[in-house]
């Protein structure tokens, strides 16, 4: 096995006021009065990967040893699983080649024989179970499905099998089922129109049954089985600014369906994910029918402009039952510090009131971070790499691929 050295870093929170909201320092009867320590320790898993245009993370159980491994796969070019030991040691394998995808894929149980598989653009990566060093065998379900950005797994026609949905501004939106032997092509499935980023799933309507987000509009699943679907405005994401417009920088966000302030309607979150001095926010489901919207942004703690934000995870990471959001800046797009790493702390439960947290400052970005109990501690950690590397980041301007430990309360 294949020694990678380590880095380790010990960051404490970072806190302001800015605006209206409440970031730091100020408090009412339902926000927490004391502000928790989110601790992580940086441990480089590689800093040798070659090339760039690195996307395609997922965390799955590959050779079920009961710890998930990190994956993530070049926009046309290999896929890797990287396996940590218990003593803390990171190994590269090789998963696949020739991905057809560019950013988007997922791990799942394919063909239902108990091994994770992982899916991208038009094909499919069968885990031979257990995994080795060779790579997994390459089943093409729709060839001419390429260069996807986005894909989510997820119950789609209610029938009780994961269904998957891709998007990109190379192709539309779209939802494949797995037929009974997943070696024959896979039944396309379409939803509407895209955009080039944005996708997410959730139940937006409350009516039981799985519609899609996408950036600026959901779609409805009007009978429950992905059959007919029914767009609807959510609400503008950021402009570009003046200074960088490529075609991939319009309406190209991250997003997750959830429910923010915990009153029973779920709500949306989003980032910008490909534009310097992009936003975080969420859109508030003021009917719980997704007709009516109101936007709550989450302000950085200091104004300089900041990279883009092509991570997005929500979930809770102090424990105390609320939801907290938790991004990076990318290097490929950057801003006018050297990137970090966030945690927003939703200080209220209710989403209206929040305390930034830098995690990580040491001259590395990130980019579709995703997020897991990596070394079985029952706390969440953090796994990223990159897209494409600052000249000046503190791996000599190279490819990284980066463990962040929680070691917190």
């Amino acid at each position: 096995m294949r020694s990678i050295r380590i880095r380790v870093l010990k960051i404490a929170t970072a806190a302001a006021c800015m605006g209206g909201i409440t970031l730091a320092g100020q408090s009412g009867e339902s926000e927490k009065n004391t502000m928790p320590t989110f601790a992580f320790e940086h441990q480089y898993i590689d800093t040798e990967l070659g090339g760039r245009s690195f996307g395609q993370t997922a965390l799955a159980d590959l050779d079920r040893d009961g710890r998930p491994e990190f994956i993530t796969g070049r926009s046309g070019g290999d896929i890797y699983w990287f396996d940590r030991d218990p003593t803390g040691r990171w190994t590269r394998h090789l998963l696949g080649r020739q991905s057809p995808s560019d950013v988007g894929g997922a791990a799942l149980d394919v063909d239902g024989d108990g091994w994770i598989d992982f899916v991208t653009g038009g094909a499919w990566y069968r885990n031979p179970g257990p995994p080795g060093d060779g790579p997994f065998e390459r089943i093409v379900f729709d060839a001419a499905l390429a260069r996807v950005h986005d894909v989510a797994i997820g119950d789609i026609n209610g029938d009780g099998r994961p269904e998957v949905v891709s998007m990109s501004d190379k192709n539309n939106l779209r939802w494949y089922g797995i037929p009974a032997d997943p070696r024959q092509p896979w039944v396309r499935h379409d939803i509407g129109s895209p955009v080039h980023a944005g996708l997410s799933l959730g139940d937006v309507d409350g009516d039981g049954d799985l519609d899609v987000v996408r950036t600026d509009v959901w779609f409805e699943n009007v009978r429950g089985d992905g059959t007919e679907w029914t767009e609807h405005p959510i609400g503008p994401n950021t402009p570009p600014p003046p200074d960088f417009r490529p075609p991939f920088a319009f309406n190209a966000t991250k997003s997750r369906v959830c429910d923010m302030n915990g009153d029973g309607r779920n709500d949306i979150v989003f980032v910008d994910a490909e534009i310097p001095g992009g936003k975080v926010w969420w859109m508030e489901n003021l009917d719980g029918k997704g007709t009516r919207w109101l936007r709550h942004d989450i302000p950085n703690a200091d104004p300089a402009r900041r990279g883009a934000y092509h991570t997005l995870w929500v979930g809770d990471l102090d424990g105390d039952g609320d939801l907290d959001v938790f991004s990076c800046e990318m290097e490929g797009v950057g801003g006018v510090n050297p990137p970090r790493w966030y945690i927003w702390e939703n200080l209220d439960g209710r989403g209206g009131s929040w305390r930034e947290h830098v995690i990580l400052d040491a001259g590395l970005g990130g980019h579709e971070a995703v997020v897991g109990d990596i070394d079985g501690d029952g706390r969440l950690d953090i796994c990223s790499k990159l897209w494409s590397p600052r000249k000046d980041n503190a791996n000599g301007g190279r490819m990284h691929v980066d463990f962040l430990r929680n070691v917190g309360p």
